[in-house]
């Protein structure tokens, strides 16, 4: 798994934006590489394990790319809820977090 880097995600209004695009193109290919490795046998009759792991597995992938997308657009590190900028340490944790903690607890509380 990646080791996280404090400065890719900086605290000034203008984060380094080649350094998170080639952390979460990393993330990317780590996922990517694991669903070739599961590939063979994640069926649902085969390894019902490798098919779950494969299913979230693609579904971060989706958010990754989705991540990638907001920064090409300008709104990377904006939560899609409210609006508020996302904390920089959450993105340093979770570089594809679409939400703020707050928004976040209470998708979860509801």
């Amino acid at each position: 798994m990646t080791t996280q880097n404090p400065e890719l995600i900086a605290s000034s209004p203008h984060p380094d934006t080649d350094a998170i695009r080639r952390s979460l193109e990393e993330h990317l290919k780590e996922r990517e590489d694991i669903i070739r490795e599961l590939a063979p046998q994640a069926a649902p009759n085969v390894d019902p394990v490798a098919w779950t792991t494969t299913a979230g597995t693609r579904r971060v992938m989706d958010q990754i790319r989705a991540a990638l997308e907001r920064l090409d657009a300008g709104t990377y590190g904006d939560c899609l809820r409210c609006g508020e900028a996302v904390a920089p340490g959450r993105l340093e944790v979770l570089p594809y977090a679409e939400t703020c903690i707050a928004c976040q607890a209470a998708s979860e509380r509801a």
